[in-house]
């Protein structure tokens, strides 16, 4: 049997966000030997692209794909994975989701906006809009936050039916980068029954973990000031994680309103890329968030 080509599709609009998107990648594609396919949206309905005729609109697709290679080749330190370049018209988060099930990835790695300002909030979530749709696995990483390697992922549990398949998708991840999860529980409460239960589950991870062949360390973390996501931000850094996986299911119902959510706001504060996966069987809004293209 054939076997499948594992590809990265990484959106490239030429900014200085959408290259550490490509730097990322490179990095992954190292260990996995996938194939990037670069791909950049245009708007034909805008200049300069209307006032075209077809032989300077063809020139003008060669010229890009050329350029995004050129862009990718820039960020390789060692032996170069395979790149695509791909030219497509259409809406920026449409045509991304589209092509990512056209081209059958396994992954979308694209970077995101670092500002804090509520109006750049709403900009930047092109990116959360596309965390949130996606049937595949989505890293988004700011600016500065790029690894160059991945040997720990950060993997927070709650109590959410979804957790065994987190689990299991952060199982696959390890194995395919070759590194260690460290997974961790955060509560406010002292609630016997609430503790217990994350206790007994981080105990039933680990095991699940180890018995998998994955290397595994898991925490239970109290907390009685600031929020879980600055919580999880101190983790991070105190482990000295590369990744972070979180779960978009806290989306689903509230898709038009990211502020203030757990994964926005991990998005947003992570000093680490991080992977957003939907689980299986999530209700997805049919709706154009504010401010996505």
């Amino acid at each position: 049997m054939e076997q499948k080509d594992k590809k990265i599709l990484v959106p490239v609009d030429f900014s200085d966000k959408s290259k550490e998107g490509i730097y990322q990648a490179i990095q992954i594609a190292k260990v996995t030997g996938s194939k990037i396919c670069l791909l950049h949206v245009i708007r034909t309905n805008l200049p300069p692209w209307n006032f075209m005729d077809e032989k300077e609109f063809t020139n003008q697709i060669v010229t890009i794909e050329q350029a995004l290679i050129a862009e990718a080749e820039k960020l390789v330190d060692s032996k170069p994975p395979v790149f695509t370049a791909i030219v497509k018209k259409g809406k920026l988060c449409d045509t991304i989701l589209e092509q990512s099930k056209e081209l059958n990835v396994e992954m979308i790695v694209m970077g995101t906006s670092t500002e804090d300002n509520i109006k750049k909030k709403i900009i930047g979530s092109n990116a959360l809009r596309v965390t949130t749709e996606a049937e595949v696995p989505v890293v988004t990483v700011k600016k500065g936050c790029a690894s160059s390697k991945i040997e720990k992922i950060i993997v927070p549990l709650d109590l959410t039916k979804e957790t065994k398949e987190k689990v299991s998708d952060a199982i696959q991840l390890a194995r395919q980068l070759n590194c260690k999860i460290f997974a961790v529980s955060f509560s406010s409460t002292n609630d016997e029954y609430v503790v217990n239960h994350l206790k007994r589950q981080l105990a039933q991870v680990k095991t699940f973990v180890s018995e998998a062949g994955i290397e595994i360390e898991a925490e239970y973390k109290y907390y009685n000031s600031g929020s879980r996501d600055e919580k999880l931000v101190e983790y991070i850094q105190e482990k000295e994680g590369d990744i972070v996986m979180i779960t978009t299911h806290q989306q689903a119902e509230i898709i038009r309103f990211f502020l203030g959510s757990f994964a926005e706001e991990v998005i947003h504060g992570a000093p680490v890329p991080v992977l957003s996966i939907v689980p299986k069987g999530t209700f997805k809004t049919i709706m154009t968030m504010p401010g996505t293209d």
